[in-house]
């Protein structure tokens, strides 16, 4: 039987949500952390962080919690995505705090500048994956190297294709649905060389003309 858990602290109201449903599930199976880490990759201790509430585990950590909790199936799928939800909230409140969860509005942008924004928006709605684990996620070979993905994430360079530009929004779980307001916001960005253009140490910063953007093998080449 597991032991009475620390009350959670729901000054930090994301963080606290994430470890309620996992305490939940722990409740529902009857078992202590040390029975439960014999069913997961994690450790007991590891997994007592997790349900604490007192920061954020990683997400790994997180999924693996929902699979020593649950059967294989429908049950574990949607246990799962309903953690992984609560855990982009609580990442989202840690690095973001006093700002509100709201998905990135790429029909709003109007140059690169703002095209970078929606990008980092983004990447902090899913969570702010890695640049290495964005890499992983984006599939094809090639199609979102960590170095790419690093700089945008960094307001260094943006997409200049499509295909780099896929790879990034499969990178962040962008549901494909909203594919087509990314691809928008990409080809009014092309279609208007005079507009800000990526370059490789930063997006300008100041409103002046600049050469459009060039492209090699799907990478952001530096502008001008």
């Amino acid at each position: 039987m597991p032991r009475p858990q620390t009350p959670l602290d729901f000054s930090l109201y994301e963080q606290a949500r994430l470890a309620k449903y996992l305490r939940e599930l722990q409740a529902r199976t009857q078992r202590s952390f040390a029975e439960l880490a014999t069913r997961a990759n994690s450790s007991a201790a590891t997994l007592k962080r997790a349900a604490s509430g007192r920061q954020v585990p990683r997400r790994t950590v997180v999924e693996d919690y929902v699979q020593a909790c649950t059967a294989p199936g429908l049950e574990r799928d949607v246990s799962t995505d309903c953690a992984v939800r609560l855990w982009k909230r609580a990442r989202y409140a840690q690095e973001r705090p006093g700002r509100a969860y709201t998905e990135a509005r790429p029909e709003y942008t109007r140059d690169w500048r703002d095209l970078s924004g929606a990008l980092r928006d983004l990447h902090a709605y899913a969570g702010f994956p890695s640049a290495a684990e964005m890499e992983k996620r984006a599939g094809d070979w090639g199609a979102l190297p960590h170095s790419t993905a690093h700089r945008i994430i960094k307001a260094r360079s943006v997409p200049t294709t499509w295909r780099q530009l896929h790879g990034f929004l499969k990178a962040c779980e962008e549901h494909e649905r909203r594919h087509h307001l990314w691809a928008e916001a990409l080809d009014k960005c092309l279609a208007h060389p005079d507009g800000l253009a990526p370059l490789t140490g930063r997006l300008l910063e100041k409103l002046q003309p600049v050469s459009p953007p060039r492209v090699s093998f799907g990478l952001a080449a530096p502008g001008g």
